[in-house]
C-alpha cells in the first residue's frame, strides 16, 4: 500500500476576491470531475520495526519512503465547493492495478502482483476553479513522478493550498491481502499490512 506521504504541491494562500469568483462557477453545476491515469506510480510504505533485515532490502529509496510497487492506475478527482476549511473538497479515488517487488512490512523480496484501488480527500483552497487543463491525460511515471498532492496543485495550476485532509485514507490491494488505512490526525500514517 501506499505510504501516503504525499509531498509537494503547496501553492498560493486563498484571495479572498478571486475564492469568491471561482467557486460560484463550479458550484453552479455542482460536483466537477478530472481524470488522469498513471503507469509505474511508486508505491511507498514504512517497514516494520526492525525490518530490513541486513542484506535483505529489496524495496527502491525514495523521498516519500521505500518503494515496494509500481501502480497503473486510473486518478479521479471529484471537486466540490465547500465552505471550510478551504473552498473545495478534492475527493481522490483511485482504481487499477499494480506489481510489487518487495514485501511492503519487511522489505524482503516478494513478487505480487493484482488490482489495486483506494480513497484520499482534501481540503483546498483556492485562487482559481480547477482547470482541467492543467491536469495532463498521463502522468510521469517512476520514482519522483507526481504525487496525488502535485497532481491536485496540476488541477489548481499552482494557485491552491492543502489545508485539510488527507489523513484519513484506505487503499486495498489483492482485494484486501495488503490493507492500508489512515486515521484521522494525529494518529500515525498506516502502513501497509497483511499478505
Amino acid at each position: 500500500m501506499k505510504r501516503i506521504m504525499f509531498i509537494g504541491a503547496a501553492g498560493a494562500a486563498a484571495v479572498a476576491g478571486s475564492v469568491a469568483l471561482a467557486a460560484p462557477a463550479i458550484a453552479s453545476n455542482g460536483p466537477a470531475q478530472y481524470v488522469t491515469h498513471t503507469n509505474g506510480h511508486a508505491d511507498t510504505t514504512s517497514l516494520l520495526t526492525g525490518y530490513p533485515l541486513p542484506g535483505q532490502d529489496a524495496t527502491q529509496p525514495s523521498a516519500g519512503g521505500p518503494v515496494w510497487a509500481f501502480d497503473n492506475n486510473t486518478v479521479k478527482f471529484t471537486v466540490t465547493p465547500e465552505s471550510g476549511p478551504g473552498n473545495y473538497r478534492v475527493s481522490v479515488d483511485v482504481v487499477g492495478s499494480f506489481h510489487g517487488f518487495a514485501d511492503p512490512t519487511t522489505g524482503a523480496a516478494l513478487t505480487s502482483d493484482g488490482s489495486d484501488k483506494g480513497t484520499i480527500a482534501y481540503d483546498v483552497s483556492a485562487t482559481q476553479a480547477p482547470d482541467p487543463a492543467g491536469l495532463p491525460s498521463q502522468e510521469a511515471g517512476g520514482i519522483g513522478g507526481p504525487t496525488l498532492r502535485d497532481m491536485i496543485s496540476q488541477l489548481f495550476d499552482g494557485n491552491e493550498t492543502v489545508v485539510g485532509g488527507g489523513d484519513v485514507y484506505t487503499f486495498s490491494y489483492q482485494n484486501g491481502n495488503y490493507v492500508q488505512v489512515g486515521a484521522p490526525s494525529p494518529a500515525t500514517t498506516g502502513d501497509v499490512r497483511g499478505h
